[in-house]
């Protein structure tokens, strides 16, 4: 990331204008930093950029083999990599603005200004988190829309897998979904794997989810189960030819900043009391990120799912990315209706996304159909059915009383002293 400042050369002799000019772009700058620092952004996105307009990430097939025994002498055998599914980054361009007037320079109210300035750097950055987290939203198959005082952008994250396997096949599945493929080849045929998961008990009318806020004595150790299913899911997870992809990295969890949510994540990443039985897989197996910005997208609302994250998959592999073509730019001239000084933003950006295996979404709702899913119903995700408890309660069979009963007395044998 970075940030630009633009300064009119007509501009550069105003005094009022060099009164302000070096404070409040040194301001914006340090805003700038300070949200880098700690945006939610990185908590599902890796940052990446664009050189040219677009730019199109043809993955490899890679090698089936790279070698195979031979003669002595014999001439070493060549191996061919070959493209598989391919998909085409691109960039929006967003612009806003705001402007000092000239009443507020002739009062000299430094203060009004650094803080307008302020406050819009910070909603700037404000709406890209939302933007971002609308467009993980519309991972699922149904498009979300950002709106902006009556401008809608509309979202809809693909990966570049498609539906049936083949390379030529224009339909790409949605970014979460329980049918990813791998490329169907002459050789072999497609696989299917899942990074989106829910929980059932499995039962021939089943019920959904995990109450948290209930009585179930075993609702973290479901929790426990269900993160470590998801994350050896994901450590085997097969690469486009058939071999394991190394999705092996430090898994993060990202949740809503939901009380119990985020209380039970980390009571089943921490506890270890267990660990010994094989009961509690989860101890360990990630670190939990929470945010509030989730709070507002219908995957994680109310605490009803979370994602995990391999970031380092990501980094490789060209996961989830947050892909930025041209700077925050701040373009400054002189106005004339209003009279005073224009602050015009601009920045090319968008969400785009190759590779799928280094994020997976878990609901934990107890909703059959929830709306946010491609068909709206439960059979959208890979259902997971986790242990039922982690300590078998125990009752009492037979109550066993004693009672001591003192038959004799003892005699008790006094002196008497006296003094003489």
């Amino acid at each position: 990331m970075g940030i630009i400042i633009n300064v009119d050369a007509a501009l550069a002799n105003r005094t009022d204008y060099n009164l302000l000019r070096e404070p409040i772009n040194d301001m914006l700058k340090n805003r700038q930093e300070a949200w880098e620092k700690g945006n939610p952004i990185d908590l599902l996105f890796k940052r990446g950029s664009l050189t040219k307009f677009q730019e199109t990430y043809t993955d490899s097939i890679g090698f089936a083999h790279a070698f195979e025994e031979t003669n002595d002498y014999a001439v070493a055998p060549i191996f061919n990599s070959y493209e598989g599914f391919s998909k085409t980054y691109t960039s929006r361009t967003f612009q806003g603005g705001f402007v000092i007037t000239q009443q507020v320079l002739e009062d000299q109210a430094y203060n009004s200004i650094k803080n307008t300035a302020s406050r819009f750097i910070t909603r700037w950055h404000g709406d890209q988190v939302e933007f971002a987290m609308k467009a993980i939203q519309s991972g699922f198959g149904k498009v979300v829309y950002f709106d902006a005082d009556g401008k809608r952008s509309a979202l809809q994250l693909t990966s570049a897998d498609t539906t049936d396997g083949n390379i030529l096949t224009t339909t790409k599945n949605p970014l979460f979904c329980k049918t990813h493929k791998t490329v169907a080849t002459r050789e072999a045929s497609a696989i299917s794997q899942a990074n989106m998961f829910a929980v059932t008990d499995g039962a021939s009318s089943p019920t959904y989810g995990i109450d948290l806020s209930g009585n179930d004595e075993g609702k973290i150790a479901k929790l426990a189960d269900v993160i470590n299913q998801v994350i050896t899911t994901m450590e085997n997870y097969k690469d486009d030819n058939g071999k394991y992809a190394g999705v092996s990295g430090a898994k993060t969890i990202v949740a809503p900043n939901d009380a119990r949510l985020k209380a039970a994540i980390e009571t089943a990443l921490g506890t270890e009391m267990f660990q010994g039985y094989g009961l509690n897989g989860a101890y360990k197996r990630a670190t939990l990120e929470t945010t509030p910005y989730l709070r507002d997208i219908d995957a994680c609302s109310s605490g009803v799912g979370f994602f995990i994250v391999d970031k380092a998959y990501n980094a490789e592999n060209q996961g989830p990315e947050f892909t930025q073509r041209v700077a925050f730019t701040l373009n400054v001239e002189a106005t004339k209706n209003p009279y005073g000084i224009s602050y015009d933003a601009r920045e090319r950006f968008d969400i785009n996304v190759s590779s799928w295996r280094g994020i997976a979404y878990v609901y934990i709702g107890n909703d059959a159909t929830p709306d946010f899913t491609k068909n709206a119903t439960i059979e959208d995700f890979s259902l997971i059915q986790p242990i039922s408890t982690l300590v078998k309660p125990v009752s009492v069979v037979n109550e066993v009383s004693a009672k001591i009963t003192n038959t004799t007395s003892a005699p008790v044998n006094t002196k008497e002293v006296s003094d003489t």
